[in-house]
């Protein structure tokens, strides 16, 4: 797989802007990220033989992706440690379970759905630091961006969209109402939603961290000039 020749739809909640650990992104930026990934509770993923290779392919929903990976790193608790797949891109989540609901162990190999996102900050501020995570941080050159115009639907708990612990009722992205508008740029604090970057990887090695590029921001766009 020639990955620099790929582009990658990659999504980016509004709140993770919010929280102020990245500037608003604009199209023709050169950025830098981890990529977090998720599944859903009715699409878990699933062991597969260990004579695979690394797979994947778009589904052309959202920035779902359809992966055969090597699961690399696991972890034996919730949030004390990060699990790592590699699919060609390593990307991070801080939990899994499977069909019979436990963790999978690494090394081992794992297929299914998942979607690609912005690293919000589990990787930046605590799993880079942990002995033995490896550099998950890739450069990116940011094409097109999109707002997530979804309606969206109200879930209780146990819904197989409703994500983490029980805190009431929810509104989520309804998939079966996939909607997006293109836009120039992100905008934090007038979107009131959720985005997706369709990004083209660039010919870097991955690093563990990342260059500060501001104060009330620090993680912005790298100048044409920047490694």
């Amino acid at each position: 797989m020639n990955l620099q020749d790929r582009d990658w739809w990659i999504g980016l909640d509004g709140w993770v802007l919010q929280d102020g650990n990245y500037s608003d992104f604009a199209t023709g930026e050169r950025r830098q990220f981890a990529l977090e990934f998720g599944y859903r509770r009715d699409r878990r993923l699933r062991t597969e033989r260990s004579s695979a290779a690394p797979a994947l392919s778009y589904t052309d929903r959202g920035a779902t992706y359809q992966v055969t990976g090597q699961l690399i790193r696991s972890s034996a608790e919730p949030h004390k440690d990060g699990f790592v797949l590699d699919f060609g891109l390593l990307a991070y989540s801080h939990w899994i379970v499977l069909d019979d609901l436990r963790p999978p162990v690494a090394p081992g190999w794992l297929t299914g759905e998942i979607d690609l996102g912005v690293d919000p900050f589990f990787y930046i501020d605590e799993l880079s630091r942990l002995p033995g995570m490896p550099a998950l941080i890739y450069t990116w050159t940011v094409v097109e961006i999109q707002l997530d115009t979804n309606p969206g639907m109200r879930v209780e708990h146990g819904h197989p969209l409703y994500a983490g612990p029980d805190e009431g009722a929810r509104f989520v992205r309804d998939p079966r109402l996939e909607s997006w508008r293109t836009i120039d740029q992100t905008r934090m604090w007038d979107d009131d939603g959720s985005y997706r970057l369709r990004c083209r990887l660039e010919d870097l090695e991955p690093t563990g961290s990342m260059r500060a590029t501001g104060t009330s921001s620090p993680y912005g766009p790298l100048d044409a000039t920047s490694p």
